[in-house]
């Protein structure tokens, strides 16, 4: 069994008395049966990107599975992906090796796609679903996997260059290229099916919208019609090739923005299977209005997003829960057939892989490497030198700084308990915290500066700390750090908000210590990631079907999802980050003699093989439960 290092039912019992206990009403309708869920994916990272998304290293292998020993290979595909029913591969950034005229995807060494078969095949995966980040440079006007800017023209299709016409070889013949180019779309899956793994999804490009300087594989289509124009052209050709793909379009925030300009067209909407979008990071309500949009405003078809992480900030507790409910309102009110976590596995060194991935790898090559203790005044920014060392002791919280010319940011956050609270003030453009603050003549000592400490004791419950408006010339002072005294709190709490800018330390030197410790060649768990996405693979197989649920009130922060398993046996799916405690209350109309297994899930706590803490066995047609703030639990009809 996995745990974080706090206990979990203490920190469910802060919650409760925080805030009041609320209650729900909710009837299932076991013969109204709505759409069918055909499983859930991940995608993987199969070569190397720099930290941040910056840069596609060639002179090294950063690579899942390739970066794993044998045993934690085979542990990987077997305790964590086993369940998964698809796997996103991206064509042109973690698979980008080209053959010698840059037409054709390729391994970029030699056992690449053996590696992937082999995790497939271990894990029980279905197979992939193929979408170009960027095709290989032989299709572009730049030559390049890469962009230069995020208005680069020339980081697009070939045969959408501004020098097209002029091309040496295609002479601005834009049908013979799109012919030639859809082929080459068609040999990168029949290369993939040479190694054995089958293509069951295929999309042309990955967010179209996007180009960047020089961070990672990209391919802009300035124009919708463009779009339109290229994916007929390459997904009829995979259609022809193979018609048990499913062709998806197109990846845009939100809404198919792309491809909803040729949906009016038989042409095009006879090739469009499925809508993809994606709402990263988003909160789980959102899942209404985007498909509210979809619904109103295209032609039918299912539709799904297929790339869910957080692109800033650490996994946290509240955004496990967001996780989860994520997933449930995808399945229960929109009518999603499927879901895609982003990453499995990111490497530790990478600044986003903690709300990117569902695990952490230590690349075998990896040099032993410290911990890193070292206090930052605000991420990524200059080491604090010189401080108190009483502040050792406290809890430290710090937030991003995107820049100097904007207002230091403001933050949120929940006290579990009454609290002295330190507040880091940067002197720039005079700045003084309104009147509660009391300024002490304690100071921090940064690179490049010294910071002055304000004081104060705030009460349990909600707080904000305000944004650093101080000014001189064009620039601002930098966001406020906290320091919050632990003394006396035997169990202390604190809840920093699904997307918060907040850095909480002792989170932070958890996982520095466990990279520190961890065998190169080994991977662990990202502990709140993978607790809410790795109940829905151990808990609800493959072709399961949605049932109807009706409820008394609706509430968004305590979420139902009803489904029945091939085993014609139903599972409810229940969770709660209201605050507080909730009641469910639940008519199944079941039989009087059912009987339910229950497990409980936390960001905590998974139990034992991610199994959920067994809860015991219930029996009888009506569901009474009480759910402590930040869990859910499956009940699940023997």
């Amino acid at each position: 069994m996995k745990k974080v290092l706090i206990s979990t039912w203490l920190i469910l019992l802060f919650y409760s008395s925080v805030f009041a206990q609320g209650k729900g009403e909710f009837k299932i309708y076991p013969n109204e049966k709505k759409q069918e869920v055909w499983g859930i994916g991940f995608e993987i990272q199969s070569d190397a990107i720099g930290s941040g998304n910056t840069g596609l290293p060639e002179d090294s292998i950063v690579s899942v599975p390739y970066g794993l020993t044998v045993k934690e290979r085979e542990r990987f595909a077997k305790e964590m992906l086993k369940g998964f029913r698809f796997c996103r591969v991206a064509g042109g950034l973690y698979w980008r090796g080209t053959d010698q005229e840059q037409k054709q995807l390729q391994p970029r060494w030699s056992t690449q796609l053996e590696e992937i078969k082999e995790m497939m095949d271990l894990a029980g995966v279905e197979g992939v679903s193929l979408e170009y980040w960027s095709p290989t440079p032989y299709w572009k006007a730049n030559s390049s996997y890469l962009g230069t800017s995020d208005k680069d023209i020339y980081n697009t299709l070939r045969c959408f260059g501004p020098d097209f016409k002029d091309d040496p070889i295609y002479k601005g013949d834009t049908t013979r290229f799109l012919q030639e180019f859809a082929e080459a779309c068609v040999n990168d899956i029949k290369t993939l099916q040479q190694a054995g793994i089958k293509t069951v999804q295929w999309g042309l490009q990955n967010e179209p919208w996007v180009s960047n300087n020089q961070r990672y594989s990209s391919c802009r289509y300035g124009k919708a019609e463009d779009y339109v124009t290229a994916y007929t052209a390459t997904a009829s050709k995979v259609r022809a090739y193979d018609p048990s793909i499913l062709l998806l379009s197109d990846t845009e925030t939100a809404f198919p923005r792309k491809i909803a300009v040729g949906m009016h067209r038989p042409e095009v909407a006879d090739l469009v299977d499925a809508y993809a979008v994606h709402t990263i990071g988003w909160d789980s309500e959102s899942v209404k209005k985007v498909g509210k949009k979809i619904e109103e405003e295209l032609p039918k078809r299912p539709w799904f997003q297929n790339e869910y992480e957080y692109l800033s900030g650490e996994a946290t507790p509240e955004r496990c829960l967001n996780n989860v409910q994520h997933i449930m309102n995808s399945f229960q009110l929109v009518g999603n057939p499927t879901w895609y976590w982003i990453h499995a596995l990111k490497p530790f060194k990478n600044s986003e892989a903690s709300g990117y991935s569902l695990g952490f790898w230590k690349a075998l090559n990896s040099e032993k490497k410290e911990m890193n203790e070292a206090y930052q005044r605000w991420q990524g920014g200059p080491e604090i030198q010189e401080m108190s060392a009483e502040f050792k002791a406290m809890e430290f919280v710090n937030v991003t700084r995107k820049s100097a010319k904007k207002p230091g940011r403001d933050f949120n956050f929940i006290l579990g308990q009454e609290t002295m609270v330190y507040l880091v003030v940067d002197q720039h453009g005079d700045y003084v915290p309104e009147d509660k603050w009391i300024k002490t003549n304690k100071v921090i000592k940064r690179e490049g500066g010294t910071d002055v400490v304000y004081t104060c004791i705030l009460k349990k419950g909600k707080h904000q700390i305000p944004s650093h408006t101080g000014q001189k010339d064009e620039t601002y002072g930098a966001p406020h750090a906290l320091f919050l005294d632990k003394t006396g709190h035997k169990n202390f709490a604190l809840e920093v908000g699904v997307n918060s800018p907040m850095k909480i330390r002792s989170n932070a030197m958890k996982l520095e210590k466990a990279a520190a410790t961890m065998k190169p060649g080994h991977w662990i768990y990202n502990d709140y990631n993978w607790n809410a996405v790795g109940s829905f693979i151990k808990h609800m197989p493959w072709n399961s079907t949605v049932l109807k649920v009706e409820e008394s009130e609706y509430n968004k922060d305590a979420r139902i999802l009803v489904f029945e398993r091939p085993n014609g046996k139903r599972t409810i799916v229940i969770s709660n980050r209201t605050g507080g405690d909730y009641d469910f209350t639940i008519d199944t109309q079941c039989s009087s003699k059912s009987k339910w297994k229950v497990y409980r899930y936390t960001p905590y706590d998974r139990g034992e093989n991610s199994m959920g803490v067994k809860m015991g066995i219930f029996k009888g047609k009506e569901i009474k439960a009480t759910l402590p703030h930040l869990s859910w639990e499956f009940w699940e009809e023997k």
